[in-house]
């Protein structure tokens, strides 16, 4: 297989505590070539949820210098998974009837903002959520360049609602709209569209109409109460959380296996009323290029040996998170790990489809 690209609360019954893990488990932990020879100071949270039965499996503890071990419950950064959120309290809005699915950028800015000629009613609000506005990134770009030269360890704090509208004027020309291409930038804005929309700060809003609704109770966007709360490592030494102001919306999201396990069920099997409508619209194909299309955050990966399927990696500093989710086989998976290693989600999840897959 290619490797991956680097509120009914009583509907899922989340336990599968004390099982015994199944050989691939135990290979990938134990193994020759697994994390305890390989990596032994990593630590990893994995959820799989397959035809509604979830199960959780861990490795490593807390931090280096800690003895506690990893659980279902260790809170990690999720990074860029935070933009699964962002993207579905657009759809929320949507499926109330707050906005048109077709709405325009220019329409929900505030009056001192005004946009370029070249960009005036071509932007949607749905080309942000899905990347493809042709706007600066924040990611990779000579915007971000310049942030990580002011500030190497902490390059988005400044990034502020005044510098996220700075930008959005200096842009004059959009040449690659419509094509898909990773961007910061697009959620930060999103997520002051959302406050512009609502009256509300994005916290607020995103527990109130999406985890609250979903019953994610240990999802946070701010501190994080109790101890059960991994390190975050970068080739071995360690980091301090991310810290964001407008660019929160892109990424500063932080949870457990269990919660983005459930966040999984709901994709598969979406609630009724709004919320589910919210969420399939996400799940619905925005763009689309020879390798990769892409949702509402959501990247909708195309393999030769198997069926589409939704994927989303985050990266911060410190932590790597990855979901998964495909619908025909019924199936979700997540993986977070305390060290910013891209790499490492991609290849447990194609270890673990894989190794599941054998067993069919």
């Amino acid at each position: 297989m290619k490797k991956t690209l680097l509120v009914l609360l009583f509907f899922f019954a989340f336990r599968a505590f004390g099982q015994t893990p199944p050989a691939y488990i135990d290979t990938l932990f134990h193994g020759t070539n697994g994390l305890e020879n390989k990596l032994p100071h990593v630590g990893i949270s994995i959820g799989i949820l397959q035809d509604g039965k979830a199960s959780y499996y861990a490795f490593g503890n807390l931090s280096h210098t800690s003895a506690q071990k990893v659980d279902s419950n260790t809170v990690f950064e999720v990074g860029s998974n935070t933009k699964l959120f962002t993207a579905l309290l657009l759809a929320v809005q949507i499926a109330v009837g707050k906005i048109p699915e077709t709405a325009y950028l220019d329409d929900y800015l505030p009056y001192k903002v005004e946009l370029a000629p070249g960009l005036k009613n071509k932007i949607r609000l749905t080309d942000l959520a899905s990347s493809s506005s042709g706007l600066p990134t924040l990611s990779g770009d000579e915007y971000d360049d310049l942030l990580f030269a002011k500030d190497s360890v902490q390059p988005y704090k400044s990034v502020d609602k005044d510098y996220i509208y700075r930008v959005l004027r200096e842009t004059t020309v959009i040449p690659d709209q419509g094509k898909y291409e990773y961007s910061n930038f697009n959620y930060g804005l999103l997520g002051l569209v959302l406050e512009n929309i609502t009256g509300r700060k994005y916290a607020y809003l995103v527990r109130k109409d999406v985890l609250n609704h979903l019953g994610l109770r240990d999802t946070y966007t701010d501190s994080v109460p109790g101890e059960n709360v991994a390190a975050g490592y970068y080739e071995g030494k360690p980091v301090d959380y991310l810290e964001l102001d407008a660019l929160k919306p892109a990424g500063v999201m932080r949870s457990n296996a269990t919660d983005m396990l459930r966040f999984l069920g709901y994709q598969l099997h979406p609630p009724g009323g709004p919320m589910g409508t919210a969420i399939e619209l996400t799940q619905k194909e925005f763009v689309s290029d020879s390798t990769l299309t892409t949702a509402l955050g959501w990247h909708i990966l195309k393999d030769e040996a198997r069926d589409p399927y939704h994927i989303m990696q985050g990266d911060t500093p410190g932590d790597s998170s990855l979901l998964f989710f495909d619908k025909k086989r019924n199936m979700g998976i997540v993986v977070l790990v305390n060290e910013s290693n891209h790499n490492l989600t991609g290849i447990v999840l194609d270890y673990l489809l894989e190794s599941m897959f054998r067993e069919e």
